[in-house]
């Protein structure tokens, strides 16, 4: 007699009795089973819930270091706070406001999203997309139209005209001044007729105007070739045939996304006593931080300011403009001078 067989001789499977010792042998058996598997579920969705969380923290937080670094650098007279981040599962938004200061003024210059992901597959989403602006047609000339550009809620943006590139013409918004009305800030982007230091900018312009940025002039040699006005051949239907005509493409005019340089003030409107330690610090940490920014950091700012040497210096920060803000009647103090060599308005607001 087998096991099986003597198992059947001592216990009785079709009893009452046993059949309900079998079923809650099975119904306990069922529930252990089932709590087991929820506790260990419920532990691996935490430790899953909680690394996607610092993984997405962590990205969010490198994300706005390198906006921070850029608006360091770029952006003249942008501010960067109130920054929120808002995560969802593998994939996070973070967001944050920009400002200018206009005379003692903060204006609201927009609300700016980036878009990460713990995979790298779908890293492209990363950037924020300010390079977006609002192009609305000025004023027709015998050279073609011309146009004015804002942000994305309406502020006009500075422009910029590199001295040593050769412009059909100057913008002179000093002009405009009496125009503006005596209890106004503004915000002016100045070009100047060569490049200087920071200190002879500072002596330069008259103490009751404020300077809230400096343009550092960061253009190559090859850089500034190709900004330059020229005939380029383009191709033209005549007569059914594919022909070429020289066509002229006037010098690059230079936006507030084109130009970098450094904060003359604080995020508070502090002045900065010596801005180009600030200037050469983001530089040099960019350049060294993986990130979208990188090559710019790298190759666009640190390889050209450096020049071959071993280290940026504060003898390679060379001032080619500025923006500066204040109220009307110190903008006009600003006339009549040789320096200037292009004027343009940015944001206009009211005092009080």
């Amino acid at each position: 007699m087998n096991d099986e067989e003597k198992l059947k001789e001592t216990f009785d499977f079709n009893s009452d009795e046993n059949k309900k010792l079998l079923r809650k042998a099975k119904l306990f058996n069922l529930i252990r089973t089932v709590t087991i598997s929820l506790l260990v579920f419920v532990l691996l969705a935490g430790i899953i819930l909680i690394a996607n969380a610092m993984i997405l923290n962590r990205i969010a937080d490198s994300e706005l270091i390198n906006e921070f670094l850029l608006d360091s650098v770029a952006w003249p007279n942008t501010y960067m706070t109130h920054n929120q981040v808002n995560d969802g599962f593998l994939v996070g938004e973070a967001e944050y406001i920009t400002y200018r200061i206009v005379g003692n003024r903060p204006v609201y210059d927009g609300t700016h999203k980036i878009k990460y992901s713990i995979f790298p597959v779908v890293q492209g989403l990363y950037g924020t997309g300010r390079i977006q602006p609002i192009q609305i047609e000025n004023k027709s000339t015998e050279n073609g139209v011309e146009f004015s550009f804002y942000s994305k809620v309406g502020n006009k943006e500075t422009t910029f005209y590199h001295p040593y590139i050769e412009y059909d013409a100057y913008p002179n918004d000093l002009t405009l001044l009496d125009e503006t009305g005596e209890d106004k800030y503004i915000e002016l982007a100045l070009s100047f007729d060569r490049s200087y230091t920071p200190e002879e900018v500072q002596r330069m312009l008259p103490s009751e105007v404020k300077i809230a940025w400096y343009w550092v002039d960061t253009y190559s040699e090859k850089n500034l070739d190709a900004m330059k006005g020229r005939y380029v051949e383009v191709e033209h239907k005549e007569d059914g045939r594919t022909a070429t005509k020289k066509v002229y493409q006037k010098p690059m005019v230079l936006r507030a996304y084109d130009v970098y340089g450094m904060d003359a003030i604080t995020a508070t409107g502090e002045t900065v006593e010596e801005p180009w330690r600030n200037f050469i610090g983001a530089i040099n940490m960019g350049r060294n931080k993986k990130s979208h920014y990188q090559f710019l950091f790298k190759n666009i700012l640190y390889e050209v300011l450096r020049n071959g040497k071993e280290e940026i210096t504060k003898d390679d920060i060379r001032i080619i403009g500025v923006v500066v803000t204040g109220d009307t009647a110190s903008m006009k103090l600003l006339r009549n001078n040789n320096f200037i060599k292009a004027a343009t308005l940015g944001i206009v607001t009211d005092k009080f």
